[in-house]
């Protein structure tokens, strides 16, 4: 793997000081004139800024405390929306090439979302790869074929760590680093076991801005949840508005489960939770649903799309969700069983794992 390294790091903080805000200008084929462009901060999920296009140009931007990551959202008058994501600081992007074609466009004058782009090539093809054999475990198979997946899918999980740990180790001052080490730990369990030990290779502005202050807040909460501990109350409002406390389903096996409606993996996972909560629902086993959603509409809308006949609270703070906080949550789908006493007995169980669990406790 090619290193990459960050002398640039100095060459940008340079370039900050002198231009003091976000400017992107974009030249792009295939934008229609009038087109609504939004600027959307990805960490609360707001718009920061808007635009319209004329001639296919753009200039669109905010004053940006820290390198972070944004998503230019293009909304046509006929025609699909669409997306392309930024890793951007107070630098001055120029984006040329065809809005139908993402994966082509060319990025100037911005040396974190260079080193965005190379994360995700690198990254991505091994992520998807390891995502399709986990997809597959579940799957009916002979114990020789599921014995030979899970070996296949362990050997994934190491090389996307060793590959990781060495984008860390070259890129140590980057928050590109920070996003990047947050991201795998929905993918790798040893990523997120270990993510103080990861979180030490960095240094410097890696070590500034929401990135960090999540994973520092998780690390530091990182006693929390553990098998064998006793989960700490907590209490949030139903979808009714009505105050729902953990220690009022004292007495039953709970799944304290963290997602939310635009949470593709979410989603992809609650048809195993709702088989589980069939299953066992009527023999002393329900689940807590706990959102990290922002629009209530979209947040009912999907309980009702996958059927989530369970209570559901959410303070729709997004990732602020003062319970995730709490338990500090930096990825989604997250969950922890809880037995009648309140004694976690599992965490982050996916696919049969979670029905082999209450299988095992429920007699």
């Amino acid at each position: 793997m090619k290193k990459i390294t960050l002398g640039f790091f100095a060459l940008l903080s340079i370039g900050q000081l002198s231009a003091q805000k976000l400017s992107i200008n974009g030249n792009l084929k295939n934008l229609p004139d009038g087109t609504s462009i939004k600027l959307i901060d990805g960490m609360a999920n707001k718009p920061v800024d808007s635009a319209k296009s004329v001639d296919g140009k753009f200039t669109i931007g905010a004053k940006v405390e820290n390198p972070s990551i944004y998503v230019l959202l293009f909304t046509p008058a006929n025609g699909q929306p669409a997306q392309i994501p930024v890793f951007v600081g107070n630098d001055q992007l120029d984006i040329q090439g065809d809005l139908r074609e993402a994966p082509s466009m060319q990025f100037k004058g911005s040396a974190t979302q260079d080193l965005y782009l190379t994360y995700m090539k690198i990254l991505t093809p091994k992520i998807q790869s390891l995502m399709l054999d986990k997809s597959m475990t579940g799957s009916p198979a002979s114990a020789v074929a599921k014995d030979s997946l899970m070996k296949e899918v362990t050997s994934k999980e190491t090389d996307l760590t060793n590959t990781l740990t060495g984008l860390l180790k070259a890129n140590n001052q980057s928050q590109v680093s920070t996003l990047f080490l947050i991201q795998c730990t929905n993918f790798v369990p040893y990523v997120k076991d270990h993510l103080g030990d990861l979180y030490a290779l960095l240094d410097g502005p890696a070590k500034k801005g929401p990135f960090a202050d999540l994973i520092e807040k998780s690390v530091q909460s990182a006693g929390l949840g553990k098998v064998g501990s006793v989960l700490p109350e907590f209490k949030q409002n139903d979808v009714n508005g009505k105050s729902v406390s953990l220690s009022s389903l004292k007495g039953k096996y709970v799944l304290i489960d963290f997602w939310a409606s635009w949470c593709g993996p979410c989603r992809a996972e609650n048809p195993n939770v709702v088989k589980a909560f069939n299953a066992y629902k009527a023999k002393g086993f329900t689940v807590l649903g706990v959102s990290l959603d922002q629009d209530k509409s979209k947040w009912l809308e999907a309980i009702k799309k996958d059927g989530l006949a369970w209570t559901h609270v959410s303070d729709l703070k997004y990732w602020n969700n003062e319970v995730a906080v709490k338990f500090g949550i930096q990825s989604i789908p997250a969950n922890f069983l809880i037995d009648p006493n309140g004694v976690v007995i599992g965490k982050d169980l996916r696919g049969e794992d979670l029905e082999k669990i209450l299988a095992a406790n429920i007699k």
